[in-house]
């Protein structure tokens, strides 16, 4: 009686989780989680109830099964499909809600001892409940796989339980039990072939799953080098690829642990991403306001600045992807702007220069030749030392020197003396090279 209350609380506790306990945002946003948690409460509380029972080995079968849905829940959710996780979570909760039912359901006299029964004394009616409670887990089986769109074959257990019932009506109970146990391992053998279309199906996905992954790093891996991003996310971005690409024999497990630690470098990357997206963006806002401040008109300014405006509303958006194709495009022509500018500067700063080098006066040209005399005739007292005669002519054009220095202004007098110098200075090298 104990265990009847039990499994009948145990009942309504699986039915609440399916119809009332959900959240209505699970299956629409990021709460997918919380169907993990649920199911998982649900399987560990079925576990416990059958712990408590002679559960029957079709019972057993029925708890794999919907252990096996859990998986695939977990890894549906791993990647963001809602759709096909609802899926399992449901056929999940519905093998455990129909698991409590036959248990608290069970007769007395357990149903696979049934076929032991002398066909004499049979009740009918139970036999009847018997091949009922075969379709429906046999229909049940055939659900699975539709909705996981797995090819299995159910025929031979539906022509079986059909035979069995035109026994039982035409009063034939003794064929209808012994056809039983033939039903029961026809139904054993459509679930062996579900499990196993299960583990295919689950391995398929996890490497198409493994295959998305890097395609994503790839295209990760891309736009950390395009962005210059710094904090060593490029080098784990890599060793993430390498890993999953060392994957490509490894279990189920084993791929979807190596997923779970590339989402989360994923993630930091994003992160990463969107820090360097921001420090651009305010570095483009920067060079357009000093731009706006330039002198002249600028063709190009106008369509950077309605290029800004788009890219701060996807910033503030949190569109990162069609950010960083605009910020590219926006930088391409802020750059071209810049250079343009740098180009007229640069060719307005010749002409300048060539003009004012036209315009020097006169009197500045003939300081210049004074100066560079002057130096000249230091080097050359160096170089005669003591020489008598080259040292009288050369005093003699540092005193010219000192008159040309005098008379700058009046550059005609200035040019002579300067014409005097330049004589001596080539009578004196002509004299000392002798």
């Amino acid at each position: 009686m104990r265990k009847m209350i039990s499994s009948i609380v145990l009942l309504a506790l699986v039915s609440s989780m399916i119809f009332s306990s959900i959240p209505v945002s699970v299956y629409a946003d990021s709460q997918s989680d919380s169907l993990i948690r649920i199911a998982s409460q649900a399987r560990d509380q079925v576990k416990i109830q059958l712990s408590k029972v002679d559960a029957t080995q079709e019972i057993k079968d029925k708890f794999e099964i919907g252990s096996e849905q859990i998986k695939l829940l977990i890894e549906a959710v791993s990647i963001e499909d809602v759709p096909t996780a609802r899926q399992h979570f449901l056929s999940a909760m519905t093998i455990f809600n129909n698991i409590i039912q036959q248990i608290s359901d069970r007769p007395s006299t357990t149903i696979a001892a049934l076929s032991d029964v002398d066909p004499a004394t049979a009740d009918t009616s139970r036999i009847a409940q018997e091949l009922d409670r075969l379709e429906r887990y046999t229909a049940q089986l055939k659900r699975i796989a539709i909705n996981n769109e797995f090819a299995v074959d159910s025929s031979k257990s539906d022509n079986l339980i059909e035979q069995a019932r035109n026994d039982l009506r035409d009063g034939n109970s003794d064929l209808a039990i012994s056809a039983i146990p033939e039903i029961k391992q026809s139904i054993t053998e459509l679930n062996q072939i579900l499990k196993e279309q299960t583990r295919q199906y689950t391995t398929e996905r996890a490497k198409t799953l493994a295959g998305k992954h890097l395609e994503d790093l790839d295209r990760l891996i891309e736009e950390a080098e395009e962005m210059e991003i710094s904090g060593g996310t490029t080098e784990k971005l890599l060793e993430a690829r390498k890993n999953l690409n060392s994957l490509s024999n490894a279990s189920v497990e084993q791929i979807i642990n190596e997923v779970k630690r590339i989402i989360s470098v994923k993630q930091d990357f994003e992160k990463s991403k969107a820090d360097r997206i921001e420090s651009r963006y305010q570095d483009l806002e920067s060079k357009i306001d000093r731009l706006s401040n330039y002198p002249s008109d600028i063709p190009e300014l106008d369509k950077a600045k309605t290029m800004y405006s788009e890219l701060r509303e996807l910033v503030s958006t949190g569109n990162y992807n069609e950010a960083i194709r605009l910020l590219n495009s926006l930088n391409k022509i802020i750059n071209e702007i810049q250079n343009s500018i740098t180009d007229k500067e640069e060719a307005t700063e010749a002409v300048e220069e060539r003009h004012t080098s036209l315009s020097d006066s006169k009197a500045d040209r003939i300081k210049i030749k004074i100066q560079r005399l002057e130096v000249e005739m230091n080097q050359l007292d160096e170089k005669i030392g003591d020489d008598a005669v080259s040292k009288r002519w050369l005093n003699s054009a540092f005193s010219l020197l000192e008159d040309a220095k005098n008379q700058v202004d009046s550059s005609d007098n200035t040019l002579k003396i300067i014409m005097k110098i330049e004589q001596i200075i080539k009578r004196i090298q002509t004299y000392y090279n002798q």
